[in-house]
């Protein structure tokens, strides 16, 4: 019995140590599980982490602030003006810049400006009249357009740089210098005459306008900074003595006004009725200037708060602008509300304002149906293009081509831009006219007689964002050919290095043009088509 029981205590003995073993295992083996589960999903946090990292910082903005301070743009080639007068003064005062200026020029320098520009606060052009500066006008009309709020244009001697020319381009030369004085006055850019003068501009545009810490964090422009704020200040309080002055002034005029109209009554009184007491005339005088001076102060306080409902426009200096009338021309005119149309064109000439263009909006005759009760129904598709010409005196490729295509395909167009009578002023009014609508310009450059004037028009067209521009330049458009007769040595090197400028501006408008995805053509029934395409689309 006693065996029984030491072996039945054996074998208990085995299966608590064998349970014991068993559990031991299934234990380790959980808790293998639960590691393996738990760094499993460590790393996919951490994989998650750093996915998500990476998104967000792919999908983080680019920082705001500038790269440079000052883009230098404006004459290259041998010129001087940068190395010797502006770097070093941006050097000493550490503001920091962007030189274009490069020995040998390549193509892919634009993308490299282009990024330059979008990360420069001010834009410095300088115009030297020993350079040909056609890339400078180009991105001054297209700056200029987009309303940049810190151009400034720099002339060394304009009426010098329309002299120095090539005889075939004399005229054009002058023509760009009168269309880019109207796009500087129409948007008020500064326009400068000397280095100095656009240095110290360029100092308190960049250093004035810092805030105290980060000016006096850099000891450069500690003094220039303390400086500029105390002319600021000086200025600041001079106007508003001047301010006070003038208000004294008109306060004293209105009293001594008041008592003078005060007297004339008591002295009136007193001839009328000489017995009447002098409390009785003095007391309804008080009583009477009170009133005035307050319904005055109402009224200023009232016209501050509603300037337009109640300002008086004597107040304000108004634009001076031409009225352009149309000439009468064989066309068929159809607006779209024709009540609205005329009483609008007779509010323009009567106030003195500029056509709107409505006046030369041709219909063609196809797109004009009449139903049976005579009644006209307009079948015209909703966009309406701009012809648009540099040499407004060679229009014989619209009256051959453009027109008889146009009126083929049933589109609507207006020939204003293409008016030999229009002058170049009165064209940049009508052009600034239209800077809030929605316009799509088909602008053609026939001749190399005005290639620059035209790429300059054109890169103002493409400043604007609500513009559309179908470009046309021929092949032979591009290049000065060289005369019948010899030319010597000199005449042939300008002309070279005319064409190698013209080419390389050309370069930046084609890029201009591709970046508003806007189409350059050199054919013009490749142009037409496209145009008859985008017309139809709405674009």
């Amino acid at each position: 019995m006693s065996l029984f029981w030491k072996l039945s205590d054996e074998n208990d003995g085995k299966a608590w140590a064998v349970m014991g073993r068993l559990k031991e295992a299934k234990w380790k083996i959980n808790r293998k599980s639960e590691i393996t589960t738990e760094l499993s999903s460590r790393s996919m946090r951490n994989e998650y982490c750093r996915v998500s990292s990476t998104v967000k910082a792919e999908d983080a903005p680019l920082p705001g602030l500038p790269m440079y301070d000052v883009f230098l743009g404006g004459s290259c080639g041998t010129t001087v003006w940068r190395r010797q007068l502006v770097i070093p003064f941006l050097k000493k005062k550490a503001i920091s810049y962007y030189d274009p200026q490069r020995s040998v020029w390549s193509e892919n320098m634009i993308y490299e400006e282009s990024i330059a520009k979008e990360r420069s606060s001010l834009f410095l052009f300088v115009i030297d009249p020993a350079t040909v500066n056609a890339t400078s006008f180009l991105e001054i009309a297209y700056f200029a357009a987009r309303k940049s709020p810190k151009l400034v244009v720099v002339f060394l001697g304009k009426t010098e740089w329309k002299q120095k020319a090539h005889p075939d381009d004399l005229p054009d030369r002058n023509r760009t210098c009168i269309l880019l004085d109207r796009i500087l006055d129409a948007h008020d850019v500064p326009m400068l005459y000397s280095i100095q003068d656009a240095l110290d501009y360029i100092e308190e545009e960049i250093i004035g306008s810092k805030r105290w810490s980060d000016a006096l964090r850099v000891p450069c422009q500690r003094f220039s900074f303390l400086s500029l704020r105390t002319k600021k200040v000086a200025r600041a309080a001079q106007f508003r003595a001047r301010c006070a002055w003038l208000r004294i002034i008109s306060y004293a005029r209105h009293v001594t006004l008041a008592c003078a109209a005060d007297t004339i009554i008591f002295i009136a009184c007193q001839m009328v009725v000489p017995n009447i007491s002098i409390f009785v005339i003095l007391l309804p005088l008080f009583l009477l200037n009170v009133i005035v001076i307050l319904a005055t102060d109402r009224l200023q306080r009232y016209r501050a708060l509603r300037p337009r409902a109640v300002a008086d426009s004597s107040h304000f200096h108004l634009r001076a602008s031409a009225a352009i009338p149309p000439p009468r021309m064989p066309t068929t005119v159809t607006p779209l509300n024709p009540v609205k149309a005329k009483v609008l064109r007779l509010k323009r000439f009567c106030d003195g304002t500029i056509d709107d263009g409505l006046s030369l909006f041709t219909a063609p005759e196809l797109s004009r149906r009449r139903s049976q009760n005579e009644r006209v129904i307009n079948t015209l598709t909703s966009t309406h293009i701009e012809l648009a010409s540099s040499a407004p005196d060679d229009t014989s490729w619209v009256n051959r081509v453009v027109i008889p295509y146009m009126d083929r395909n049933n589109l609507r167009y207006s020939r204003f831009l293409l008016m030999n009578d229009v002058e170049p002023e009165n064209r940049m009014k009508c052009l600034v006219t239209w800077s809030s609508q929605m316009k799509h310009f088909f602008y053609h450059i026939p001749s190399t007689r005005f290639f620059l004037s035209g790429m300059v028009e054109v890169a103002y067209i493409l400043g604007h964002t609500n513009w559309q521009v179908t470009i046309c330049v021929p092949k032979e458009a591009e290049c000065l050919e060289a005369p019948t007769v010899a030319e010597d040595e000199a005449a042939k090197a300008f002309r070279r290095r005319r064409n190698d400028c013209y080419q390389i501006a050309f370069c930046y408008l084609k890029d201009m043009a591709k970046r508003r995805q806007c189409r350059v053509f050199s054919e013009l029934d490749d142009a037409l088509q496209y145009v008859t395409k985008a017309s139809c689309a709405g674009l």
